[in-house]
């Protein structure tokens, strides 16, 4: 199987979906079961992945409690990742449809879904991901974060940059400094800047604007790119679109700050293109912030066939 179609679709048709297996995360945060919510009639299986070190604060006993009541079989996650293997041992349909609930999930995971079906070249068969992510209010982040490192996502795959110049495309985000210490990092030959507009909420985009203020005049106009936050096959067509014609001059870092759809875009992206390093930075642990849901969610369908 590959990635062959990327679909946006109207959050009012999120639940307009026949599943055969629901995925999603147990949370602390108020919005943790809005996706699932909209399926509580569904009778598919339904599975609830908690985080080994989740903190059991805010809303956690109370989505707990409901996704217990409403059927879901919550599955502790022991390491690093989940068992994809045992979650999808009993799929054996011609057509899978799957709900994929990211709000609480790590990069980890949900690319780990992805590459479970990516790397299934002799499976027949269609497999239909509905992808679902809700948006948070806006909640300030305080202060400044200070960058420890920069960490390559998927150090198996990094592959070195044979003499080739560096390009940087970088997903802004709220917090101050944060940006300008990644770029100072990677110190690249080529910058693009990506930031949500329109945002969830316009205070998110002006606070984006403000704490970038002087990395963003680093970068040419031209490459200060804006994505709809709600449209995920939008924000994979402007990727690729800017990845085709540098890759064979450039060993392009990709680091997808910013809303987690841009994070699940850059996954797929990577699906197709394994040379694009996908690379995060690490930070000494925030404190924890409840966050409540903001509008509808983001729903994006992928195909592998």
């Amino acid at each position: 199987m590959e990635l062959s179609s990327i679909k946006h679709i109207d959050p009012s048709q999120l639940a307009d979906f026949k599943a055969d297996l629901f995925i999603t995360g147990l949370g602390y945060e108020s919005r943790s079961t809005t996706v699932a919510r909209r399926f509580e009639n569904s009778s598919c299986r339904k599975i609830a992945l908690e985080n080994n070190n989740l903190i059991k604060e805010y809303s956690y006993q109370e989505n707990s409690d409901y996704l217990e009541k409403h059927g879901f079989e919550i599955i502790r996650v022991q390491s690093e990742l989940p068992d994809v293997d045992e979650i999808f041992q009993s799929l054996s349909r011609d057509t899978i449809n799957i709900v994929l609930d990211c709000t609480n999930m790590p990069p980890l995971w949900y690319y780990e879904f992805f590459k479970w079906f990516d790397e299934k070249q002799a499976a027949e068969g269609k497999v239909r991901m509905r992808i679902a992510y809700t948006m948070a209010k806006y909640v300030r982040q305080p202060g400044s974060r200070k960058v420890k490192e920069i960490f390559d996502f998927l150090k198996e795959e990094v592959r070195p940059a044979n003499g080739k110049k560096v390009a940087l495309i970088l997903g802004l985000g709220q917090g101050k400094n944060v940006s300008d210490s990644i770029f100072k990092m990677i110190n690249p030959d080529l910058l693009y800047l990506y930031y949500a507009d329109p945002p969830a909420e316009k205070r998110f985009v002006e606070k984006v604007f403000v704490n970038n203020h002087n990395l963003i005049n680093e970068a040419p106009i031209r490459n200060l790119v804006a994505y709809p936050i709600r449209n995920g096959q939008a924000i994979y067509q402007s990727l690729i679109n800017i990845i085709l014609p540098l890759r064979d001059e450039y060993s392009i870092v990709l680091i997808p700050q910013g809303p987690k759809i841009f994070s699940v875009v850059s996954m797929l992206v990577h699906m197709g293109y394994p040379d694009i390093r996908i690379s995060y930075p690490r930070f000494k642990k925030p404190p924890s912030v409840d966050r409540l849901p903001k509008d509808e969610p983001v729903v994006l369908d992928i195909l592998f066939e």
